[in-house]
């Protein structure tokens, strides 16, 4: 092996498969907590400036933990042959709606103030939020025994929501309904994009058996996701992807109605 390959094989350590509330999973709760309360205590000094630097912190490490992610995945090493091979792994392919956040801090970064910029924004307040909680509070079936992969799935989660709710009380993403909209553009591209790359990759032939299913909207295969698996199985595909963006945008309402009840009670007091 040459010094890259051993450097993957060393990336690919393995632990005891972490449980819901353990030590590891605690240990990313706290720091969830520990950094909205340090940028809750900065936010008197927001500014564009700070906007980036916490943008650039998660974009750039999720991406560097993204990228090594695809790379031990793809690495198999033969022990006892001492053969390398190389086989990409469809399914994990970096475009889901908790990866998106990644691309849109990056991008950001080289945004001025602008509505392009408001409606990633948007998109990350409201849209992206729900589905990083959630794998905070129940992160069962994200977990395995690749200590990076588990690394790089709660910082993503747990970076992407820090990053939501940082946008909503920096007032960045102003709790505004027309910024739940701007939001949903953003959310309705990323779908099409999506859904796009679902009906090429399958129609190019070159998924050798495996599955690929972006944003789990492929007409070609079952969703993983729970509910949306049974939905859809018992109805048209047109009906499930309606099913699917119809129940994301009434989640991004969810977020909004809360942000809203929360400046609400801040302003009383």
């Amino acid at each position: 092996m040459n010094w890259f390959e051993k450097i993957l094989c060393f990336l690919q350590g393995e632990m005891e498969d972490p449980v819901p509330y353990g030590w590891f999973h605690w240990l990313w709760i706290f720091l969830v907590i520990g950094s909205l309360i340090f940028l809750y205590l900065k936010k008197n000094k927001y500014n564009d400036k700070q906007l980036k630097i916490v943008l650039g912190i998660y974009g750039i490490i999720a991406f560097i933990l993204e990228l090594a992610k695809q790379l031990i995945w793809a690495f198999n090493y033969d022990a006892i042959t001492g053969i390398v091979t190389w086989e990409y792994e469809w399914y994990a392919a970096p475009f889901q709606l908790c990866t998106t956040p990644i691309y849109i801090s990056i991008i950001c970064l080289f945004l001025k103030k602008n509505k392009f910029r408001d409606a990633l924004l948007s998109y990350l307040a409201y849209y992206t939020i729900l589905g990083s909680l959630m794998t905070i509070i129940i992160p069962d079936s994200c977990f395995t025994s690749d200590i990076l992969v588990n690394i790089h799935t709660m910082f993503l989660h747990c970076g992407s929501f820090v990053v939501s709710v940082y946008l909503l009380f920096t007032k960045e993403v102003e709790v505004k309904y027309s910024n739940v909209i701007k939001g949903l553009y953003a959310f309705l591209t990323f779908v099409f994009i999506a859904n796009t790359l679902n009906i090429v990759i399958y129609n190019l032939g070159i998924l050798n058996g495996e599955s690929f299913n972006m944003f789990y909207i492929s007409p070609y295969f079952i969703s993983s996701l729970p509910v949306y698996n049974t939905v859809q199985e018992s109805i048209p595909y047109f009906f499930y992807l309606m099913f699917y963006i119809i129940t994301i945008y009434l989640g991004s309402n969810i977020i909004y109605f809360i942000s809203l009840g929360m400046h609400s009670i801040k302003k009383k007091k």
